[in-house]
C-alpha cells in the first residue's frame, strides 16, 4: 500500500496551506471593499453589480469559525510536533486570533456599508452624511490589520525555520 503525498504531509504543512487559503479569502474581500476598480466609477457602476457586502459578512463569519477549528488542529499538532515545527506551531494561535479580530472588523465595515446602501435605497439618508462611525470602524480595522501583520511576521519566521530544516515535503503538483 503506497501513501499519497497528502498522507505524507506533516501537520505543519497542512496548517500552513490552510492559513494561505484563509488569507487569500480575506484579502479578496478586503480588495473588493477598499481597492480602486473601474466598475465602482460612474457610469460603469450603473451596469455592473456593486460589492456584495452581505456575502463579505458571511465569508468573515465562516473565516472566524475556521480560525477556531485551526486552533484546535494546532493544539493537536503541537503535541506531536518535531523540534523544527514548534516555533511555527506556537506562533500560529496568536496569528489566528489576530485574523479573527481582523475578520470581525472587516465584517463591521461591510455591515456599515450595507446599512448605508439600504438607507440610500429607502431614501433615509440625509444630504450631509455623518461619517464619524465609518472613520472609527476604519481605525479599528487598520489597528487589527497592523496586529495581523505583526503576528504574521512570527508565523513567517517559524515557517522559514521549518523550510530551512529540510522538512518540507513536495507534493507532485508543487514539484511541476
Amino acid at each position: 500500500m503506497t501513501e499519497t503525498a497528502e498522507q505524507k504531509k506533516l501537520p505543519s504543512q497542512i496548517i500552513f496551506e490552510n492559513l494561505k487559503e484563509m488569507m487569500r479569502a480575506k484579502n479578496t474581500a478586503h480588495e473588493s471593499m477598499f481597492k480602486f476598480h473601474w466598475k465602482k466609477m460612474w457610469p460603469f457602476r450603473l451596469f455592473w453589480p456593486q460589492v456584495d457586502f452581505v456575502r463579505i459578512i458571511r465569508l468573515m463569519e465562516e473565516l472566524k469559525k475556521n480560525c477556531k477549528s485551526q486552533k484546535e488542529l494546532v493544539q493537536k499538532a503541537l503535541s506531536k510536533a518535531k523540534p523544527f515545527e514548534k516555533n511555527f506551531l506556537t506562533a500560529v494561535p496568536a496569528y489566528l486570533d489576530a485574523l479573527d479580530v481582523s475578520c470581525r472588523h472587516l465584517a463591521n465595515a461591510a455591515q456599515w456599508k450595507q446599512d448605508w446602501r439600504m438607507k440610500k435605497i429607502n431614501r433615509e439618508v440625509k444630504i450631509k452624511r455623518d461619517v464619524s462611525d465609518w472613520a472609527n470602524i476604519l481605525k479599528e480595522y487598520e489597528t487589527a490589520q497592523g496586529n495581523l501583520t505583526r503576528a504574521g511576521a512570527f508565523v513567517s519566521a517559524g515557517w522559514q525555520e521549518f523550510v530551512a530544516a529540510g522538512a518540507f515535503i513536495d507534493t507532485p503538483a508543487e514539484s511541476k
